[in-house]
């Protein structure tokens, strides 16, 4: 597919970032195509920005901001050959939508690499709704999710779902089915007053450690593939709770939907031994006696954020402590608007 640009202006957009509170893995094509997978999960105020503006010559200038690369080609198809896994998911988005004339791109989370928050999701819809909008299209937010799934998955082999592009493009809290040719999206949906309650619950902390899902979903797939009960059994379960949770969260029961985001987790610890090392585990089991209600890594596990759920009157013991540990706390909010365009001010 090739974007003919109608127009010279600059095109920024966003798209945030996520955290699942269940089911993440069970999206995964290995046990999707065959159990049925399911996600429950939210869009968060961080996320990927991405600038796209017109050079007057036919080049195509790369500004990745989070790994300090800046590189030019004569054209999209030349990024292919460029053998740095980190330009790999932008370059590979450039080839395919080959947008006409000389661009510079700029991409920005402001993450660290291997945060467990889906960034490459992010960026993977950023950077195809940013194109899209050059070439002068809005395109439908489930176009650009699968659109940059596909990319991700299928052209460039990651052991990876779709999880993380549907969040980055509808934004909100919702649960997401995957079928083998079907994604299905079910929006939780709170009030204003609601929203801001079950938003104050939550902490996200980053642990200072990077990891790489890939060796743990590589391994997760191969076992579902080989038919491995506790592996296999770990997720059923986990897509249990996701429904679960949906139920907690529309009757706005949070200390329910704590107790289930605690099993959760210690479903998914079953999954792999390695999502969760003995300074997660000690970590997770500290907080918990401070009174938090759950505590888990995000992503695929073994290092990178942790949500922390917990009642406001145990949050500063809860976040003194890991703090004390070397965890860094972030600021964050749900996002509920998704994939957008920012004007140069957004």
């Amino acid at each position: 597919m090739r974007l003919m640009v109608t127009k010279s202006e600059i095109a920024t957009a966003f798209a945030p970032c996520r955290i699942a509170f269940a089911g993440g893995g069970t999206d995964l094509p290995a046990y999707a195509e065959r159990y049925g997978g399911a996600v429950l999960s939210a869009a968060v105020s961080l996320g990927a920005r991405v600038r796209v503006r017109p050079l007057d010559i036919r080049t195509v200038s790369l500004i990745l901001d989070d790994f300090e690369i800046r590189a030019d080609y004569g054209d999209p198809a030349e990024i292919l050959k460029d053998p740095r896994a980190e330009v790999a998911l932008v370059g590979r988005t450039l080839a395919e939508l080959r947008p006409a004339g000389g661009v510079e791109m700029t991409v920005r989370t402001g993450l660290p690499p291997g945060s467990g928050l889906g960034a490459s999701g992010a960026v993977g819809v950023a950077v195809t709704y940013a194109l899209h909008l050059f070439a002068g299209r809005r395109p439908a937010r489930e176009e650009v999710a699968e659109a940059a799934s596909v990319i991700e998955i299928e052209k460039l082999g990651r052991p990876i779902g779709r999880q993380d592009q549907y969040a980055a493009a509808f934004g909100g809290l919702n649960y997401f089915y995957f079928e083998k040719d079907n994604v299905r999206r079910e929006a939780v949906n709170l009030s204003a007053s609601k929203r801001r309650e079950f938003e104050r619950y939550f902490m996200l902390f980053f642990s200072g450690r990077r990891r790489d899902s890939a060796e743990v979903l590589t391994g997760q797939r191969a076992r579902v593939a080989a038919g491995d009960r506790q592996t296999v059994e770990a997720l059923h379960r986990m897509k249990e709770l996701a429904g679960g949770m949906c139920t907690a969260a529309a009757e706005a029961d949070w200390p329910r939907f704590g107790e289930l985001m605690h099993e959760a987790w210690l479903a998914k610890k079953k999954v792999s031994a390695k999502i969760a090392d003995e300074k997660t585990v000690a970590a997770c089991a500290r907080a918990r006696e401070l009174g938090a209600w759950a505590v888990k890594v995000t992503g695929a596990g073994a290092g990178g954020f942790y949500l922390v759920m917990a009642p406001p009157a145990a949050q500063e013991a809860v976040a003194a402590y890991l703090a004390g540990e070397g965890f860094e706390r972030y600021d964050f909010g749900f996002d509920y608007d998704g994939v957008r365009a920012l004007d140069e001010k957004g």
